[in-house]
């Protein structure tokens, strides 16, 4: 009775004291999600210095993001380069995964072009080599200038992850739904690489979803071609487009920053996230579409060695550039 009586008495007081609680709860939790995003940013800012400029005209070169506050202008389109780097203690990371994406934030869609890692090109200052060599050499800088030069557009960013951080990140979403096709099975104790996969609809955790996308050659008999494995990869990007819209990966955004903050390497400022954040968060459907650079593996010598090499004739380098540019359009 007294605390019925004390609730009549003090209603307004108790209702202003619970409502201040809540908005001071919530002002902190925003808080604290800006600080770690800034976190975040600032540990993965990474910028590439002297970069080269590229060959094409038609690819803006600023990226002006929206007014966070009051504005509803998404950042121009861009093309953006994709590392997926192996960067084991000991050795210098090579770049086990690329691809390009034309980045429309106003239409919510991408183009995802992959590049084979073989692809046989001039890589600036060190005469021509594969492509997965650009980045022992020189680095994300000369990966950007070697692509730039090879298809004559221009990249105006990268972004590029560790596989420690991509098996963190699956495991942190706890595993991606895939249907794997056949065995897989390949080890090799040199460089530390045990892939053993069943076939059928499952859920993969980190390392083998990791296993999933670097699969190609094979303890059981035929190996597989470098396109089997980029349409692997591309698999495993939908499937975590997918698994990135749901209710649980709200719930883990601040264990995924502080993973991401760690792994990930890129130009792309705070401001710029912050707004591509918001054109692909709305509810409209994003439209991603994939594609590979297509070209045929030969012999050729090279330095006294005769190696394979994947060489791209000049015609897809050009629907390739086409391609881009085309989802660039305003």
């Amino acid at each position: 009775m007294f605390f019925l009586s004390f609730l009549k008495r003090y209603r307004k007081q108790v209702l202003f004291h619970t409502l201040s609680c809540l908005a001071i709860g919530a002002l902190l939790a925003v808080g604290y999600s800006a600080y770690q995003y800034k976190q975040m940013t600032n540990n993965w800012y990474s910028p590439l210095e002297g970069s080269g400029k590229g060959t094409a005209k038609q690819a803006g070169a600023s990226l002006p993001p929206r007014d966070l506050l009051t504005g509803t202008e998404p950042l121009k389109p861009f093309v953006v380069l994709m590392l997926g780097v192996d960067s084991r203690d000991g050795e210098k990371a090579r770049s086990d995964t690329m691809m390009l994406a034309a980045v429309h934030p106003a239409k919510q869609s991408a183009y995802l072009i992959s590049i084979p890692r073989d692809s046989y090109m001039e890589l600036p200052g060190k005469g021509f080599d594969k492509v997965n060599h650009a980045m022992a050499f020189g680095g994300p800088k000369l990966v950007k200038e070697s692509l730039e030069q090879f298809l004559d557009i221009k990249i105006d960013r990268y972004v590029s992850v560790d596989f420690d951080g991509f098996r963190q990140i699956i495991d942190e979403l706890g595993g991606v739904q895939i249907n794997v096709k056949k065995r897989m099975k390949y080890s090799d104790p040199t460089d530390g690489t045990y892939i053993d996969l069943l076939p059928g609809m499952q859920t993969l955790s980190g390392k083998q979803t990791l296993d999933y996308a670097r699969y190609r050659k094979s303890d059981l008999g035929k190996e597989d071609s470098d396109y089997q494995r980029i349409s692997r990869q591309q698999e495993i990007l939908k499937a975590l487009a997918n698994k990135g819209a749901s209710a649980q990966t709200y719930s883990k955004v601040f264990s995924l920053m502080e993973i991401l903050g760690q792994h990930v390497k890129t130009d792309l400022t705070d401001l710029e996230i912050a707004s591509l954040l918001l054109s692909y968060g709305d509810p409209t459907p994003n439209a991603i579409k994939t594609d590979t650079l297509v070209g045929q593996d030969e012999r050729i010598w090279r330095n006294g060695v005769l190696g394979w090499f994947h060489l791209v004739p000049s015609t897809e380098r050009e629907r390739v550039q086409k391609q881009i540019l085309k989802s660039l359009t305003p």
